[in-house]
């Protein structure tokens, strides 16, 4: 007999199997060498590269079945717990910014999908708590306005070239995964860029 607990499980695993490409793999290898090459083999180097690789599966999954697996989005809020506990100095001031992060984006967005019917995904929004969690607020500010400036340029290159109106609906999570990967990498200087601030 199948229990409910059963079959939430083979749902979580079922979801992994929308994960495997070869663009997967060739942009996983891309996001291993990445992370290392920024990050160094360090702790910081290592948490970077398996952050960047959940977030190419998020993006492989979105692109090849249209979800984001509840697993990945997991993995990601795990990982940035044991980063936060690995990396920084355990107290309430570095604390409160990861928490800030993982509301910033997450919440307006869910509001937003209630308001305005289809707006947002479920997928995108638990990605983005999870993300948030993981990179803390300044940083997933700029990777959020990193991704929508990606994803707005490609719905206008789609409208000028006619496969796309302005109803169409286009997957967000593999721009999102985009500006995240970026300002992972490269947050200190987006930061200064985008907003003037100092981290």
């Amino acid at each position: 007999m199948t229990t409910d607990k059963s079959r939430a499980s083979q749902s979580l695993i079922k979801d992994l199997k929308s994960i495997p490409s070869p663009m997967f793999y060739i942009f996983a290898a891309v996001a291993v060498f990445a992370g290392l090459y920024v990050g160094g083999f360090t702790a910081a180097g290592i948490f970077s590269a398996i952050f960047l690789v959940l977030l190419v599966a998020c993006a492989a999954a979105d692109i090849n079945a249209g979800i984001v697996p509840d697993l990945i989005v997991i993995f990601i809020a795990v990982l940035g717990l044991i980063k936060y506990f690995v990396t920084e100095p355990v107290s309430l001031s570095t604390a409160i910014p990861h928490l800030i992060g993982a509301v910033c984006i997450s919440v307006p967005m869910l509001i937003l999908a209630l308001i305005i019917k289809g707006a947002f995904g479920g997928g995108d929004i638990k990605l983005m708590a999870a993300a948030g969690l993981y990179l803390g607020w300044k940083i997933t500010l700029a990777g959020v306005a990193v991704g929508l400036f990606a994803a707005g340029l490609y719905g206008i290159y789609l409208m000028i070239r006619k496969k796309a109106g302005l109803k169409s609906k286009l997957r967000l999570v593999p721009f999102l995964a985009y500006g995240l990967g970026i300002a992972s990498l490269f947050g200190d200087t987006l930061i200064r860029l985008l907003f003037g601030w100092q981290i």
